[in-house]
């Protein structure tokens, strides 16, 4: 008898331990709320996406690091729940017009928000109950750009801190420069400290990504369709030009196409951006990059499988894409070579009618 009971428990501890699927949300266009879906990490396999709450103005989203609640461009809080629904906690004034980006700091006692319409950014404080204050600090930013239409002035178009979680900076579209700001976490405050200009003219910042050992970041222009290397200056928060790089071959007709989202891999090995194609040809790509500063290089483009990609992401385990079509209502599944960084599209779509406009991972702890 003992010894069926040392077989059997011997079989129950051998048995696989099935990992769990990583939860991921769709901020989604205006009226269309926030959805919730879960990915197979194992397989690629996307369930299909489900409203997690209803919401006039969800838009770009961003989840705390204690993975409790999630905040969006109407600077809204919401609490996420264990079934994956969404439960607000109200909104506060962005401080601004046009909230189109939010970020948290890494400590996540500060929230901060990029104003496109007003051009300047704003920042809250992140309460204990996950809810947020009123503004704690709203600066404008000053200036125009070459383009005759979209610079005509300040459009803020993203707010990020830097790894040291020390300093956030924000690419700015209409006035061609990365506005930087001293960080204040546990205050939610943040104070002007210079800018750094992004030449060539007519480049329009909009997106930017940190290497994870703070020596380069990484700002993708949505106008001139390149990335934009800079380094640490010597000024505490300061940024250093090292060169852009275009998102596109060469060759390729860049005509009414303009980049949207930068994302940096897992392994830190590559780097991604999306390229909208807004005269519907079907040019919509998601371009490869090798990310080292000695061989910062264009890989490939491939065709993103969607239409108008404003977002995609990658999840924590690194092995799978999913690209938002924002005009097409579907999320596209790529697998990702881990040696190479080429995204192979799976044949996979999953539908989500509103149009995906974010996509954030909720990390399994």
């Amino acid at each position: 008898m003992e010894t069926k009971h040392i077989a059997l428990a011997t079989v129950l501890f051998a048995a696989p331990v099935l990992a769990e699927p990583v939860r991921v949300y769709f901020g989604m266009q205006a009226g269309a709320g926030i959805h919730v879906a879960e990915l197979d990490d194992e397989t690629g396999e996307l369930s299909a996406p489900r409203l997690a709450v209803k919401t006039k103005n969800a838009g770009f989203i961003a989840i705390h690091p204690n993975r409790r609640f999630l905040y969006s461009t109407g600077v809204e809080a919401f609490r996420i729940n264990a079934d994956g629904s969404l439960t607000s906690m109200g909104s506060v004034d962005s401080g601004g017009k046009g909230c189109c980006h939010v970020g948290i700091d890494a400590t996540g006692q500060c929230l901060m928000a990029a104003n496109y319409g007003s051009g300047g950014v704003a920042s809250f404080r992140i309460l204990e109950d996950g809810s947020l204050s009123e503004a704690r600090s709203i600066h404008a930013h000053e200036g125009s750009g070459a383009h005759p239409v979209r610079q005509t002035q300040p459009h803020a178009h993203s707010i990020v801190p830097n790894p040291a979680n020390t300093f956030a900076y924000a690419p700015d579209l209409g006035i061609d420069k990365v506005v930087v700001y001293t960080l204040d976490p546990a205050a939610g405050v943040l104070e002007p400290s210079g800018a750094a200009v992004v030449p060539g003219g007519a480049m329009g910042p909009r997106h930017m990504k940190w290497s994870t050992d703070g020596r380069i970041a990484y700002v993708l222009n949505e106008l001139d369709l390149g990335v934009s290397l800079f380094r640490p200056g010597p000024a505490a928060g300061s940024l250093e030009f090292i060169r852009t790089v275009s998102v596109l071959p060469a060759c390729a007709d860049k005509e009414n196409m303009t980049s949207a989202e930068i994302r940096i891999h897992p392994g830190g090995r590559f780097i991604y951006a999306s390229t909208r194609d807004l005269s519907g040809q079907g040019r919509d790509s998601i371009s490869v990059f090798s990310c080292f500063e000695d061989g910062f290089r264009l890989l490939e483009t491939v065709p993103a499988q969607t239409r108008v990609p404003r977002n995609f992401n990658i999840d924590p385990s690194g092995k799978w894409m999913l690209v938002g079509g924002q005009k097409s209502g579907d999320v596209a599944i790529f697998r990702i070579d881990p040696a190479t960084g080429h995204p192979e599209f799976t044949g996979r779509k999953v539908a989500i009618p509103g149009g995906p406009i974010c996509i954030e991972f909720l990390a399994n702890p």
